[in-house]
């Protein structure tokens, strides 16, 4: 090795690590933090007025104005099935969940979205007697719904099943053979 060679390993930048951008909300602005200090419960959003997705820890959002009138009894039928499927998780009346979806920009995606999750849940619970094993494939479920697909294992860190258990949940929301 010659003195150009150690110069250049002494000089050389380090091996920069997997980060991503996660919004700081006291100080109003995108840093850059190491992807593996994701939490799980931290979710990916689209922040108005600012361009791509960053991640967020939810509790630090807050609920927007109400954009659309009262739904009828044919959506909140898809809400009784929603409220039905999560009770365990998010202990939410019919008119809180409405209310949630009242405040989204697009609730007919969101109420479809949700009614998928619920249906993927109902398929993987349906004779799942463990509270924990529950909470893991409700937990595999909002990472699929709050991330991008190429993020979902970012904050996914099941607890109770195995990674092979996790994939094939997450497998069947995306549509794909588990």
């Amino acid at each position: 090795m010659g003195f150009r060679d150690w110069i250049k390993r002494f000089f050389a930048q380090p091996e920069t690590e997997d980060t991503v951008r996660f919004y700081d909300f006291d100080v109003g602005s995108i840093v850059r933090i190491p992807s593996r200090e994701l939490r799980p419960g931290m979710i990916e959003v689209q922040i108005q007025g600012m361009e791509g997705l960053v991640w967020v820890m939810p509790d630090q959002l807050q609920d927007g104005p109400i954009k659309h009138e009262p739904f009828d009894e044919e959506i909140r039928d898809y809400l009784r099935k929603i409220q039905t499927a999560f009770a365990e998780h998010r202990d939410l009346t019919i008119d809180e969940w409405e209310d949630g979806f009242r405040r989204d920009a697009n609730p007919d995606r969101q109420i479809a979205l949700w009614t998928h999750a619920a249906n993927v849940y109902g398929q993987f619970t349906a004779d799942e007697p463990s509270a924990d094993r529950r909470r893991d494939v409700y937990r595999c479920i909002v990472a699929c719904m709050t991330v991008s697909p190429d993020s979902v294992w970012s904050g996914l860190k099941p607890q109770s099943m195995n990674r092979n258990e996790a994939e094939r949940i997450v497998a069947c929301f995306y549509g794909k053979d588990a």
